[in-house]
């Protein structure tokens, strides 16, 4: 059970980085809500490998500047045992919210954002 959603909790979320923000967790409530949405399409747990991001951290592994993490717009979501990237992608553009907001694959995650300046599409997948 979360604490957030009923599958979500704050920890999940929360900034990984080390000697920068102590672990702070201001994620978007509506991010979130949307995450349990998906992962009620799934049906199955969806694991967030990073969600808010201090700008120190951020910074510190090579996030993109502007990145939705550091607005606690954005998550990470590691693609579930049986699925491929581009399914889950599917799925959650079934989910408005990430229709209109950033969905962005990579080998073993999909990046999922709520941005609210437009939606943004980008594979960094080798090909």
């Amino acid at each position: 059970m979360g604490d957030l959603t009923a599958n979500f909790s704050r920890h999940e979320f929360k900034c990984k980085g080390l000697d920068c923000c102590g672990g702070s967790d201001p994620i978007n409530i509506y991010l979130v809500k949307n995450l349990q949405n998906l992962r009620d399409l799934v049906g199955k747990s969806l694991i967030i490998t990073s969600g808010f991001r201090c700008r120190k951290h951020n910074q510190a592994i090579g996030g993109a500047h502007n990145s939705q993490h550091i607005y606690g717009d954005g998550a990470d979501v590691k693609v579930p045992s049986g699925m491929t990237p581009d399914q889950l992608k599917e799925l959650a553009e079934r989910i408005p919210a990430f229709k209109l907001g950033g969905v962005g694959l990579y080998s073993t995650w999909v990046h999922l954002d709520v941005r609210k300046n437009g939606s943004a599409r980008w594979d960094s997948r080798k090909k």
